[in-house]
């Protein structure tokens, strides 16, 4: 299981109940118009910040099957003029858009949901085997950034409830609110 997942905020100029209310429009038509093989639906949260971009950030993730239905994905927005139209009405009042593709490597697909956010690096020097070992107790939902695509953690863990984590991992705490989801059959 892999997820795109796209980082962004709104323009200034744009209260964020509009924004939000374009946002998980695109979100709630995309899931209900988009029939794409490896698709499997998407959801979108609110964090209080990530690294890359300042501020409060949107996150949007978008669960796929395997790296062959980004293409699709990206055709079907830039090919369908009803979706097209949906995805611009966001994409016109948004800005710092980020993206990465992430690997679930164990737990829930829907982690991204979960109120904690745990963005953490591998020390340098340290053997991955090594890392995965010392992580197991508090990485019940863990994703692995794929390909080096942008200034990304590598590493993020999911929980509902707050816990410490190393500082050698360099953790980047976030509190996430959830605003949409949608997993399709």
């Amino acid at each position: 299981m892999l997820a795109y997942v796209f980082w962004h905020q709104r323009a200034r100029d744009f209260p964020a109940n509009e924004y939000e209310s374009s946002l998980l429009n695109f979100h709630d038509y995309f899931n209900k118009k988009a029939k794409i093989e490896g698709y499997l639906g998407s959801l979108v949260v609110k964090v209080d910040h990530v690294p890359w971009i300042e501020g409060e950030v949107y996150e949007d993730w978008y669960f796929i099957e395997t790296s062959k239905t980004l293409d699709l994905l990206n055709d079907i927005i830039l090919e369908s003029n009803d979706i097209k139209a949906v995805h611009d009405s966001i994409a016109k009042i948004a800005r710092n858009g980020k993206g990465g593709l992430y690997k679930l490597l164990n737990g829930e697909q829907l982690s991204p949901s979960y109120r904690f956010g745990y963005w953490i690096s591998k020390p340098v020097g340290m053997r991955y085997e090594d890392f995965y070992t010392e992580i197991k107790p508090f990485s019940q939902n863990l994703w692995r950034k794929q390909l080096a695509m942008g200034p990304l953690s590598e590493f993020c863990i999911f929980s509902n409830e707050y816990f410490k984590v190393p500082e050698k991992y360099f953790p980047v705490y976030q509190q996430r609110i959830l605003l949409y989801s949608s997993v399709l059959s």
